[in-house]
């Protein structure tokens, strides 16, 4: 059988909620291996999942700096995302012995790999992606050969987006999620080559075998639940299997509860958890809780708000560090105008469309801001690199919906 390795790197303080259960979906898939380099310990042991010890980013910088030969230096968990295409050339040494290679995030639930990846489809094609418009940065799979591992140095820019701060989407599609689905990559004007270009590319060029077609399910349209089953992932209305289920836009709902895991048992997962059993009264009462929970933060917010505004009046308060400094969030060019005292202009220019955002903006410690505007109240997070006047990274975090946007200066 065709040796399957799919490599994840997670540094944090603790593993996510949802984490147990990508861990059990794995035990489910037994032929293939999981190499997860972190610095957290295993929450508990599954034959095929393997813990391989990196302490930090700057350990991982070091690594990825000597085999790739490039100045590294990543200060952001997301910017890992810009190196998933070249992990088979960094932990070349760990998939020696495996015929394909890959990533995934830990953010899914795995239904049955070897049932969709078949020994006909490894035999067939060099590029596994189970999304049709882009290669899916939460799973895509290699054959593991010079040409593959090397990929990514196909793009002129690589060596610009592996030393550069700031995350470009680059094992995507560089941010170009609504234009992918209605245009081909090679029609679509990017910042970047990215990964998506590369291999449609090669494609066109008969250079590689590439598949790419949607054998996974993801909330964005589909408000459906489905059902895990001793290892499968199957629509409860259409029956239909899939090969994985990814939580990114239902993960960080405030409304979406996830069971303690089971050792044995089936689960049901949508937008609303990931359950053993459904009941509406409970699903109501944790809902009621969360609502009082978000109220309370509110109140606590607008306090902090209160309070920093009144030690304004005493203190000089500006972020004159930001005059007219450029930023990206995803495809959005940010630029920041400090004003008079305490005030914030915020540019944010996406393609032809303008959109100013006033806040007024009061300090609670060290780096960190409070500001409000049109009624919402945000926090506002500096993040600088030992003695720089600019900061590299800056948080906003709405209190009212809990989203939080990075902007990454641009160098």
């Amino acid at each position: 059988m065709t040796r399957i390795a799919l490599v994840n790197c997670y540094f944090g303080k603790s593993w996510p909620s949802y984490f147990n259960h990508f861990l059990f979906s794995c035990k489910y898939n037994p032929d293939v291996d999981f190499l997860i380099f972190t610095n957290l310990e295993a929450p508990f042991q599954i034959a095929n999942v393997h813990f391989i010890k990196i302490n930090n980013l700057t350990e991982f910088s070091k690594i990825a700096s000597e085999k790739l030969n490039l100045s590294i230096n990543i200060l952001d968990g997301y910017k890992l995302c810009d190196f998933k295409p070249t992990y088979g050339l960094i932990f070349q040494d760990y998939l020696k012995n495996y015929d394909f290679w890959g990533y995934c995030d830990i953010d899914i639930v795995l239904g049955n790999i070897r049932y969709f990846i078949t020994e006909k489809m490894l035999k067939k094609y060099d590029v596994i992606s189970p999304l049709k418009n882009y290669p899916a940065g939460f799973f895509t799979l290699f054959r593991n050969n010079e040409q593959c591992i090397n990929l990514f140095k196909q793009s002129k820019d690589y060596a610009h987006i592996l030393e550069n701060r700031r995350h470009f989407c680059f094992d995507e599609c560089n941010f170009e999620f609504d234009l992918v689905h209605t245009k081909d990559i090679t029609d679509i004007n990017t910042e970047i080559e990215s990964f998506t270009l590369i291999l449609r590319r090669l494609e066109l060029q008969k250079e590689i075998k590439y598949y790419h077609k949607n054998i996974v399910q993801e909330f964005t349209q589909s408000r459906v639940v489905h059902h895990w089953i001793e290892g499968n992932i199957v629509n409860s209305i259409t029956e239909k299997q899939y090969l994985l289920i990814h939580l990114i836009n239902v993960k960080d709902n405030q409304y979406f509860f996830i069971d303690p895991i089971k050792s044995t048992g089936n689960f049901s997962i949508s937008p609303k958890g990931i359950n053993y059993s459904f009941n509406k009264v409970t699903y109501s009462l944790k809902k009621l809780k969360e609502k009082i929970k978000k109220s309370n933060r509110q109140i606590y917010y607008r306090f902090l708000l209160f309070k920093s505004k009144l030690f304004s009046y005493t203190e000089k308060q500006q972020v004159n560090f930001l005059e007219e400094q450029s930023y990206k969030i995803g495809r959005s060019h940010i630029i920041f105008y400090p004003q008079d005292q305490n005030k914030l202009v915020i540019l944010n220019i996406l393609e032809q469309t303008m959109h100013y955002n006033q806040f007024s903006l009061y300090k609670l410690k060290d780096n960190q801001w409070i500001g409000k505007s049109k009624k919402v109240i945000s926090t506002i997070d500096f993040h600088f690199k030992n003695e720089e006047s600019i900061p590299y990274k800056i948080r906003i975090h709405n209190i009212r919906n809990g989203i939080s946007e990075n902007a990454y200066y641009i160098y």
